[in-house]
């Protein structure tokens, strides 16, 4: 099946959005990519436009995505990188705020991303949404209620948005990815690498280009006939 491939990119600037960015661009696809208007993009980004979005902000999500549709002169992709850790903390030492926070950033926006899609890729009968969710909303990892708790949201909504559009033509999925080698994982002690690491049977992390080629799968319009789906990416983690 031959269509023209235009995608957006949410939280382009690094890590998985960067190598995402990057392998689309490299699949065909013309991609925009979206960050904060704060945000530090590499020089070897291959995005041919970049615009600030705030995901927390409905109105400002709404703007981004139509900009970037009117930039690309139509739309048939989104894919949603945005999101936070917090912090890694235990439950009674974590505030409602900060709880709040990172639900907001992580599931509000994942929501206000899938709302925005929706408007464009509706009307046309085609489209694909992915959500990097994580291995944390299937399992839940201690001392991170939030963050666990927010992309468990992710994967719910994913696949309640998934069966209630099943038939439009738009495919809304996601990848829970196990840990993988960005600035984060670079950034810990040799000791909580070792833990994370031994919590993979493949005793190894992913890569973003892993990452990049499966996401690159998932936005192909072959990838019809699936929907409302997560992909494991854990290298064995994942329970179910």
């Amino acid at each position: 099946m031959s269509r023209a491939q235009r995608a957006v990119v949410v939280g382009a600037s690094s890590g998985m959005g960067a190598a995402i960015v990057d392998g689309l661009t490299e699949a065909g696809f013309a991609v925009v990519g979206l960050d904060l208007a704060q945000a530090t993009w590499p020089e070897s980004s291959r995005a041919a436009h970049r615009l600030a979005i705030d995901v927390t902000d409905a109105d400002s999500v709404h703007k981004a995505i139509g900009e970037a549709a009117s930039v690309l002169g139509g739309l048939e992709v989104v894919v949603n990188c945005a999101g936070i850790l917090g912090p890694v903390a235990p439950t009674t030492e974590t505030t409602q705020a900060t709880f709040q926070r990172i639900i907001d950033l992580n599931l509000g926006g994942a929501f206000a991303v899938t709302r925005a899609a929706l408007d464009h890729l509706l009307p046309a009968g085609y489209g694909r949404i992915v959500h990097i969710a994580s291995i944390a909303g299937k399992e839940g990892n201690p001392q991170m209620a939030a963050y666990s708790a927010s992309k468990a949201g992710v994967i719910g909504m994913v696949k309640a948005i998934g069966k209630e559009y099943a038939a439009s033509g738009v495919t809304v999925n996601a990848i829970a990815p196990a840990s993988i080698e960005t600035p984060l994982i670079a950034a810990m002690t040799e000791e909580r690498r070792a833990i994370q690491r031994s919590l993979i049977p493949m005793g190894r992390f992913g890569t973003v280009d892993e990452v990049a080629g499966l996401v690159a799968y998932i936005t192909s319009p072959e990838a019809s006939f699936t929907t409302g789906f997560v992909y494991d990416m854990s290298g064995g983690r994942a329970d179910y």
